[in-house]
Formats: structure tokens, C-alpha cells, sequence
């Protein structure tokens, strides 16, 4: 796995059972942890996933799978273990941990263009937004979970590999071009440029709806 800006370099080990693959990833950097990937039997990647600190922990589970247990079953005894990468986050770690499975270009997440994955993250003021690339757009928003909340431009892709940046309309303004045909790093700049006064980080889970007043 090739290093990725701002994390240190991971190392990974994988034990297949069947089409079943149990793969572990550990980071080389100030924070110890373990990222655990399941597989179904099948081979479909989404099964389980789940973070540890502690290499016993990663073990005992390797052991059981080994044994034979279901991903129902290991999911039902160890409570780290979730039926989403992002959901098996240690709290506050969940933005990062989305912004490095993009990086790693990971098949268990939602991938956008990798060079303008790069470029965005390179943008240090970025990093603190959740990374939600859809239909070719990638948007960085300020929760994690549905309801979510977008307050940044927007990078929409051009027919000829080129971005636009679009700032987000309202009910009273419309959204509007900052910027056509612009490269991966021109548009990530541009973004970083234009984040409203007051923006970030991110929020765990969805965006709070706001109280209706009587």
C-alpha cells in the first residue's frame, strides 16, 4: 500500500477462508490502531468492520473466524464490529477515516476521482470536511451521517476532464459558477478559498435540525 500525505505508511495482513478474506491494517503512526475488513463468504467486500487498539482483540476474532463463525456471529459478540467501515470509526476519527479510504482508493467506500481526491486533501483547511464524492461530483460536508449538510462549493466535472466549482444556492440565491475548466489543484484552491466564514469541522453523525420556532 503506497503512503498517503498526512498519514504514515500502513501495513496489512489477510487470511482467506473460501471467498472469505479476513484482512487487517495497522497505521504506523502516534495513534495505535488496528482496522479489521471482513468479507462475506460469498466475496462480497461488505461484511464486517471494526477498530482496535489492542492486538489481542484482533486475534481472538481471528481465531474465531478461523473456526468457522459467521459474520452475523462475530458481529453479535464483539460490539466493534459494524456492517460499515465508517460506523466502525473510533469516535472523532471518522472524517480521517474517510478521508484515508479515499486516499487508499478502498473498494468498501464511495471512491471519486483520485486526483481530485489528492489535490482537496492536500488543501490542509479541507481535511476537517467529510469527502462525498457521487455521479462524478465530490462535495465536502460539514456532517457525516444523513441529514447532511453541504456549505461548501461544489467540484463538478467538465465533458473535457476539467472541473467547474459551484457555490451552493438557497431558497433566496441561486447557486453560482466560481470558477470553469479549471485543473484537479486549481479547483481544490479554489474551494479552500471560498469556505464560508464559520465552517468546519465536520460534525459525527447527521446535521441537527434546527428548532422550529413557534
Amino acid at each position: 500500500m503506497e503512503p498517503v500525505e498526512g498519514f504514515a505508511p500502513a501495513v496489512a495482513a489477510c487470511r482467506v477462508r473460501g471467498k472469505s478474506r479476513f484482512a487487517v491494517y495497522a497505521t504506523n503512526d502516534d495513534e495505535r490502531e488496528f482496522r479489521i475488513e471482513i468479507s462475506a463468504d460469498s466475496g462480497w467486500l461488505w461484511g464486517a468492520f471494526g477498530s482496535t487498539d489492542s492486538l489481542a482483540v484482533v486475534a481472538a476474532i481471528l481465531h474465531e473466524w478461523c473456526e468457522g463463525a459467521s459474520i452475523g456471529q462475530l458481529r453479535r459478540e464483539w460490539t466493534l464490529l459494524a456492517d460499515d467501515p465508517l460506523k466502525a470509526a473510533p469516535p472523532g476519527r471518522v472524517v480521517s477515516t474517510a478521508w484515508r479510504l479515499t486516499l487508499e482508493r478502498s473498494r468498501v467506500i464511495r471512491l471519486g476521482d483520485a486526483e481530485l481526491a489528492e489535490a482537496l486533501y492536500a488543501q490542509p483547511a479541507l481535511r476537517v470536511f467529510f469527502p462525498w464524492p457521487s455521479h462524478g461530483q465530490f462535495s465536502l460536508l460539514s456532517s457525516t451521517a444523513d441529514p447532511f449538510h453541504n456549505e461548501l462549493p461544489r467540484v463538478i466535472p467538465t465533458i473535457d476532464g476539467l472541473w467547474d466549482v459551484v457555490a451552493e444556492g438557497s431558497t433566496q440565491t441561486p447557486s453560482r459558477v466560481l470558477g470553469a475548466r479549471l485543473s484537479a489543484s486549481e479547483a481544490a484552491a479554489l474551494v479552500a478559498a471560498n469556505i464560508p466564514a464559520g465552517s468546519g469541522p465536520a460534525i459525527e453523525g447527521g446535521w441537527p435540525e434546527r428548532e422550529s420556532t413557534a
